[in-house]
C-alpha cells in the first residue's frame, strides 16, 4: 500500500466533515445516519463516523455538536445562504413613503394632499424610549415577543371646495395644514398587532402647507389656490393613537391558482386637539404569497399601522378591499382652532372610508395603490372626498 492510500482512512472523515459543513446542517443530518447508521455499519466505522458525530466546524474537539438555531416558529433554521425573506426582514429596518392626493379623484378640494414618511426599526431593536414605552406604558396591552419602534414625519393639507375664491363661502371648510412628527411602539404577536403612537406638530401657517400647494400647482400648471391667507391660525397639534389589529386566515388556501386569503379587522382610539375619535373596520386581502403584515400603510385618520412587512418569498401580490367607520368627537380641520373655531361649519360625527386597491412585492420592495372614498365630513359638503394613496416601502 502506498503512503497516500495508507493515510486515506485518516483523511476521509475530515474531508467528509468539511464537505458536509459546506452543504449545511441539513446535509449533515441526512448524511450522518446514512453513512454511520445500521444500513452501513462497516463503512461508518471505517470512516470514523460512528465514534465521532458530526459537529459544527467552529466547535472544539470533544464539544457536543451544536443544534441548528430555531426560527420564529420553532422550526430548525437553515444555513444563512438559504434563509427565507422573513428571517432577513427581522434584521432589517423598513422605510415607508405614503403619498395621498385628490389627483386620483374627481376634484381639488377637501382632503387634497398628504405625505407621510415612516421608519420602522428591526425587530426587538428598541431604544431607551422604546423600552420605556414597552415596560411602563404598553406591555400590559400585549404579550407579544416581537416589538418594533417607528418614527414618522408627515404633512396634510385641506382646502375648501373652490380654491379660486379668495374667501371661502360660509359653511365651507377652512384652509388648513398640519406638519407633524411622531414616535410609536408596535407589538406583533403574529395574529395580532398592538400599536401606540404620539404625533406632535403644528396646525396653521407654520405647517408650510400653503407654500407646498402653491409651489406644486405652479409647477404642474394647476389652478393657483387664492385663499390660504384665511387658513387656521398657528396652534400646536397633538394626537395620541392606540390601534389593535387582528389577522385571520393567512394560512387558508383558496385552492384556486394557489391563492390565499386573510381578514384583518381593527379598532382605533384617537385623543387630541387635532382629532378625537373611535373607529372600527377591516380589510380583506386575496393574493399569492401574502406578506406577513396587515396591509398597506395609510395617512391618518385612516388606519396607519407601521410599514414593516415580511414575506417568505421573493415575489408576491394581492388585491384588497376594506371599510372603516369613525365616530368623530373633534376634527380641527373642520371645526377650526381650539379657541376661536369656524363659524357656520357643522361637522358630521359619523364618517366612513371605503377603499380598494392592489399591491405587488418584489424582494425587499413593495408598491401599493389604494383608491379611497371618504363620506362627507361636514354638512353641505359637495359629495364624498375621492382620492388615491400610493405607498412604497422597502427593507434595508
Amino acid at each position: 500500500m502506498t503512503p497516500a492510500l495508507a493515510r486515506l482512512p485518516v483523511l476521509a472523515p475530515a474531508l467528509l466533515s468539511a464537505a458536509l459543513a459546506v452543504s449545511g446542517p441539513a446535509a449533515a443530518q441526512e448524511a450522518g445516519p446514512a453513512l454511520a447508521g445500521p444500513a452501513a455499519p462497516g463503512l461508518g466505522a471505517a470512516m470514523g463516523l460512528a465514534a465521532a458525530p458530526l459537529r459544527d466546524p467552529g466547535t472544539e474537539p470533544g464539544e457536543p455538536a451544536a443544534e441548528p438555531a430555531a426560527g420564529p416558529d420553532g422550526s430548525q433554521e437553515p444555513p444563512a445562504e438559504d434563509l427565507p425573506a422573513w428571517v432577513d426582514a427581522d434584521a432589517r429596518g423598513t422605510l415607508s413613503v405614503t403619498f395621498e392626493n385628490d389627483i386620483f379623484g374627481d376634484d381639488d378640494k377637501d382632503y387634497t394632499n398628504g405625505v407621510r414618511f415612516d421608519y420602522v426599526t428591526p425587530r426587538n431593536n428598541l431604544t431607551a424610549a422604546g423600552r420605556l414605552a414597552k415596560r411602563g406604558l404598553f406591555e400590559w396591552f400585549s404579550d407579544a415577543d416581537d416589538w418594533y419602534e417607528f418614527y414618522t414625519l408627515g404633512q396634510n393639507m385641506y382646502t375648501p371646495s373652490d380654491i379660486s375664491r379668495r374667501v371661502p363661502p360660509p359653511g365651507d371648510r377652512p384652509y388648513a395644514g398640519f406638519l407633524y412628527g411622531g414616535f410609536g411602539v408596535a407589538a406583533d404577536r403574529g395574529d395580532r398587532l398592538d400599536t401606540i403612537a404620539l404625533e406632535v406638530g403644528v396646525v396653521g401657517p407654520s405647517s408650510q402647507a400653503d407654500r407646498t400647494q402653491t409651489l406644486v400647482h405652479d409647477v404642474i400648471g394647476a389652478q393657483k389656490p387664492r385663499g390660504w391667507h384665511t387658513q387656521l391660525e398657528d396652534e400646536p397639534g397633538v394626537r395620541l393613537v392606540y390601534e389593535r389589529k387582528w389577522r385571520f386566515g393567512a394560512d387558508l388556501p383558496t385552492r384556486v391558482l394557489d391563492l390565499s386569503v386573510d381578514w384583518a379587522p381593527s379598532v382605533t382610539a384617537t385623543l387630541g386637539n387635532v382629532e378625537t375619535s373611535v373607529a372600527a373596520g377591516g380589510i380583506v386581502r386575496l393574493g399569492k404569497d401574502l406578506a406577513d403584515d396587515y396591509g398597506p400603510p395609510r395617512v391618518r385618520p385612516a388606519v396607519a399601522s407601521p410599514g414593516f412587512f415580511r414575506n417568505e418569498d421573493d415575489f408576491g401580490w394581492y388585491v384588497f378591499a376594506g371599510v372603516e367607520g369613525r365616530v368623530v368627537g373633534r376634527n380641527i380641520f373642520i371645526e377650526g382652532n381650539t379657541f376661536g373655531g369656524v363659524d357656520g361649519v357643522e361637522p358630521n360625527r359619523l364618517v366612513a372610508d371605503v377603499q380598494a386597491g392592489a399591491a405587488i412585492q418584489v424582494g425587499r420592495v413593495e408598491l401599493s395603490f389604494t383608491q379611497v372614498l371618504r363620506t362627507e365630513e361636514y354638512a353641505g359638503q359637495d359629495g364624498p372626498a375621492v382620492f388615491g394613496s400610493v405607498n412604497l416601502r422597502t427593507r434595508f
